[in-house]
């Protein structure tokens, strides 16, 4: 938030005092005060967001998962392009990841894949994807999803087949606690080990057994009701399940003093907060101050005097934002005593519209499909989606959860939103007191209000990529285990593109390596300049951090359980993924050439030798005596040297010449590896080396100054013969994961048409690239495969203003 931001809030703020004299001069500064701090904290707070569209929820071992990851502002839900490295990982039960991707990401956008290998268990993972700047944020706020995997191969545990239900319940005052004598609402969500809301009724007793409400859900195990607690009376909730079950759980306890808060939604235009307070020490406890915000952005301050201990406040809509509000409530002294969350359905959305060619298809035949997108007034919108299109059965099927509902409403609340789409589609009483019941069950993760009424300026652990991928580390004393500072440290990648970074370690021993373009599965070289097996520097020790978040959220994954109708389909899906692997491994193992700058960082050398070109010695010493111009190879003893020709000395006539040799080694490299030794470069063996590129300057490369560069390239670029120093850490380190190309055959000739190869695919097309013009007009098309059956077509995507959209439909295939 800018200077111009927050003096229209001060303006606004006095437009508040004006309207509401009774507040007075102290009251509207004290208002003032929580505003700018807010403002203040917020303007260096941007949180990204992000979503995951993935081609099902269901798989068995041995087949492609894949996804389309999209990040935006959590503010305005527009793509964001502040990062460019977006991390996936599945954890399993206890947590643990088994499987990792560091995804490259474009104007807010990145896509890729996970083979799900036979080592998996059966079970309910998590799918989840950051960034490194969300990793200053608590994990609830990373995308989340649960996936199924069933590994075809092993049997399945008892446990999963013999269902195994479990119940629990939870009571939620509004605003926060009970205060006795205070009427509250409370909502309650009772649900099973699956995650899965229970329909169930049950009764509020006292201590004695006295009946003080009664209780039923509403939907997806949700429902709410009223209470005035009273001092010395405890509450228990009696609740029976559909199947019989009994649940009894105690209602949390209440206060004897305190603030309870109610909004009612009154009407079409309005909504209504109400403050009650009791038991405070002083008489009269004046004002409280009530804001309301909207992800960041503040749509009203105020104050309201408290008269015989109630205040009331009547807030018009359109004064409110699209999504989700948070109302809360501070006492004199700044305080917040109560908070909540209203939820205001969104206007706008891109509106998605597909249409195939035919309803129903032939067996290898093709299949068109038309989208166009619009905005809710029906204006064109260009937009950028994913597709999906794949076979139904009982297992697979549509997701509830998409881009529009995730990121306007599941991704502001805990846990899983069974039935997201069910808030959106029927805007009615039923589903206002639902969507009510849902937002105070499942509740907003609290702004820190500590923080901003401290005035203290946010510090963030974790820095945006918005270059590239960062590889960090910590440099300590082996000894006395202390950090070490300003020691000079190269990062490279052995291969044949010269891929070299150089970092000086700051006061607390850390590095950071900007690898911007690093793809594929790598192994990375770290070295310590100067290191030797001897004296002090082998003291210094290197460890690089791993960049996946070790934070994890405290939601429990669903119990896992299959049915046995689910058997044939089990069995069904695990022959196509057999035949499939049998028959086109090699289409399914195919990856993108990616489209990045191959120059080294030195980009053109002064001169580089094509060492076929010329007689080839057998020793290097004879290569570079008699062939390498630029470089003059000195020997004392038994140790040989380099000195590397200055080029830009020759061009001063008429000044003072610089030095024509640099008394100093030049920078040499062997496949981007950094050597040290200029013994071990002239003892390897020429005939495996295919280029020599000289650089025939000083070269200064981030802290990294070179008096000269000779950088030696093998045939296969994988350092064949050579032996690092045994103080150089090797690491196998997994660079941004390559794109895997979607296997979709062509049936357009005959001779395909008539190929005995089966095609059993049950994904009969994936797609995360698929973009409407400006006019909001776009298409795609696919083959059918061998297996007739019912397909979805699930398309999903947001536009350029954040406006976000899916749809979906059904298309049949016939033998």
């Amino acid at each position: 938030m800018n200077l111009s931001d927050i003096r229209k809030y001060i303006f606004v703020l006095l437009l508040i005092f004006l309207a509401f004299p009774f507040a007075g001069i102290q009251t509207f500064g004290q208002v003032t005060e929580i505003m700018t701090g807010y403002a203040a904290y917020n303007q260096t707070n941007l949180q990204e967001k992000m979503y995951l569209h993935t081609d099902r929820s269901f798989y068995v071992c041995g087949e492609v998962l894949w996804f389309k990851a999209y990040l935006v502002n959590a503010t305005t839900n527009r793509p964001l392009s502040l990062s460019k490295v977006a991390y996936v990982e599945i954890l399993n039960q206890q947590h643990q990841p088994v499987l990792q991707g560091k995804i490259a990401m474009l104007k807010g956008l990145g896509s890729g894949s996970f083979i799900l290998p036979f080592s998996l268990q059966s079970g309910n993972y998590e799918l989840r994807a950051y960034t490194n700047w969300m990793k200053n944020y608590p994990p609830d706020l990373y995308f989340k999803k649960d996936i199924m995997i069933i590994n075809t191969t092993k049997n399945l545990d008892s446990s999963a087949i013999h269902e195994q239900v479990s119940y629990q319940a939870g009571f939620f005052p509004e605003g926060g606690n009970l205060v006795n004598g205070l009427e509250s609402e409370i909502a309650f969500k009772v649900s099973d080990n699956k995650n899965k809301g229970i329909d169930c009724y049950g009764v509020i007793v006292d201590q004695f057994n006295n009946t003080i409400a009664h209780i039923k859900t509403l939907h997806a195990g949700m429902g709410h009701f009223y209470l005035r607690p009273e001092t010395g009376k405890d509450y228990t909730a009696i609740i029976t399940c559909a199947d019989g079950s009994v649940i009894r759980k105690n209602i949390p306890a209440a206060y004897n003093a305190g603030y309870v808060m109610h909004l009612t939604d009154t009407s079409i235009e309005h909504i209504k907060i109400s403050i009650t307070t009791t038991g405070l020490r002083e008489s009269n406890p004046g004002a409280v101050y009530i804001i309301v915000q909207n992800n960041g952005h503040i749509n009203l301050a105020t104050s309201q005097l408290l008269e015989n201990g109630t205040a009331v406040l009547v807030i018009n809509k359109d004064s409110l934002k699209d999504g989700m509000t948070q109302v809360t409530v501070f006492d004199a002294n700044k305080h917040p005593q109560c908070e909540r969350l209203y939820f205001k359905r969104p206007k706008n959305k891109m509106l998605i519209n597909i249409k195939g060619d035919k309803r129903n298809y032939q067996l290898r035949s093709k299949v068109l499909i038309d989208v166009a997108t619009s905005g809710s007034p029906g204006n064109s919108l260009a937009g950028n989606l994913s597709v999906a299109v794949f076979r139904l059965d009982s297992l697979h099927q549509p997701g509830r959860e998409n881009i529009f509902s995730y990121l306007w409403l599941s991704s502001n609340l805990r846990g899983t939103i069974e039935d997201p789409g069910y808030y959106f589609n029927n805007e009615n009483a039923g589903t206002n007191e639902a969507l009510n019941n849902l937002v105070l069950a499942q509740g907003w993760r609290k702004f820190n209000w500590e923080k901003a009424l401290q005035k203290q300026t946010p510090s963030f652990t974790y820095v945006p990529e918005y270059s590239g991928h960062i590889i960090s580390g910590k440099i300590t004393n082996e000894s006395t285990k202390k950090p070490v500072p300003d020691i000079l440290v190269y990062l490279s990648v052995p291969g044949r593109r010269v891929q070299l970074k150089g970092c000086v370690s700051d006061s607390n021993g850390l590095v950071h390596f900007d690898m911007k373009d690093f793809v594929g599965s790598d192994q990375i070289v770290v070295q310590l300049v100067g290191q030797t097996n001897t004296g002090a520097d082998n003291m210094y020790r290197l460890a690089i951090f791993t960049p996946f978040s070790g934070e994890f959220s405290e939601d429990v994954l669903p119990a896992f359980y299959v049915s046995e109708s689910d058997k044939d389909y089990l069995q069904a899906g695990n022959f196509h993924m057999q035949v499939e692997k049998g028959y086109h491994e090699k289409d399914l193992q195919k990856l993108q050439t990616p489209l990045i700058d191959t120059l080294p960082f030195y980009t053109k050398p002064s001169k580089t030798y094509l060492l076929d070109n010329y007689t080839r010695f057998t020793t290097m010493e004879e290569v570079m005596r008699e062939y390498v111009e630029e470089v003059s190879v000195r020997r004392k003893g038994d140790n040989f040297r380099f000195m590397t020709l200055n080029e830009p000395a020759f061009p001063m006539q008429d000044k003072q010449p610089t030095e024509l040799m640099f008394k100093e080694n030049p920078l040499v490299l062997l496949d981007g590896v950094p050597v040290f030794d200029i013994n071990k470069i002239v003892a390897y063996d020429p005939l495996k080396v295919e280029k020599l590129e000289v650089v025939a300057s000083r070269y200064y490369w981030g802290p990294i100054v070179a008096d000269g560069i000779a950088s030696f390239t093998t045939y296969k670029g994988k350092l064949e013969g050579y032996t690092l120093d045994p103080n150089d850490l090797v690491l196998d380190y997994p660079g941004l994961q390559q794109q895997r190309i979607f296997y979709s055959p062509d049936y357009s000739s005959d001779k395909e048409q008539q190929s005995r190869l089966p095609d059993f695919r049950d994904v009969l097309y994936w797609s995360p690239d698929i973009a409407t013009t400006e006019e909001g007009n776009g298409s795609f098309s696919f083959y059918t495969g061998d297996i007739p059956g019912t397909y979805y077509v699930d398309l999903q995507g947001i536009s350029r203003n954040g406006d976000a959209g899916s749809a979906g439909m059904i298309l049949n295939v016939e033998k």
